[in-house]
């Protein structure tokens, strides 16, 4: 298992996911955060028996998929209190929630600056919205 500091050296970002009105902390690659996979790089359905390894599989996480989509990242959630330990020990940038995904309410919020990850969410049902994800998530849900 790779360490923070790896991750981080690795441009892997943090985040948070809402499902069953549970929230959950997840430091993962860019690849991992962007719910239709498919949407962003259309190749990969080309190529889809090569990739049963990223994310087992799921392609576009959309409401049938959403328990696969968390066991394939399971290995990438964090605790609350590595999440403090991380706020203690790296930089801001680092320690920064960038993105927030509510299953429950459908709505994915982005703070990254370099992808318009709304472009690339499950179907129509979802709304994305470009802002800071601590906006949205109530403070005590890292407590």
């Amino acid at each position: 298992m790779k360490t923070f500091k790896e991750k981080f050296k690795q441009n892997f970002i943090l985040g948070c996911i809402k499902y069953n009105n549970e929230f959950t902390l997840y430091l993962m690659p860019i690849a991992w955060w962007i719910l239709n996979y498919v949407k962003y790089d259309p190749t990969i359905q080309l190529n889809e028996s090569g990739f049963k390894n990223f994310r087992q599989g799921v392609l576009n996480v959309l409401d049938n998929k959403i328990q696969e989509y968390l066991d394939a990242i399971e290995e990438d959630k964090i605790s609350n209190t590595e999440y403090i330990n991380i706020v203690d020990n790296f930089s801001s940038e680092d320690s920064r929630i960038t993105f927030f995904i509510d299953f429950d309410s459908k709505i994915y919020v982005n703070g990254f600056y370099d992808i318009e990850v709304k472009e690339y969410l499950p179907n129509e049902s979802w709304k994305g919205k470009f802002d800071e994800p601590m906006n949205y998530i109530p403070i005590n849900s890292f407590n």
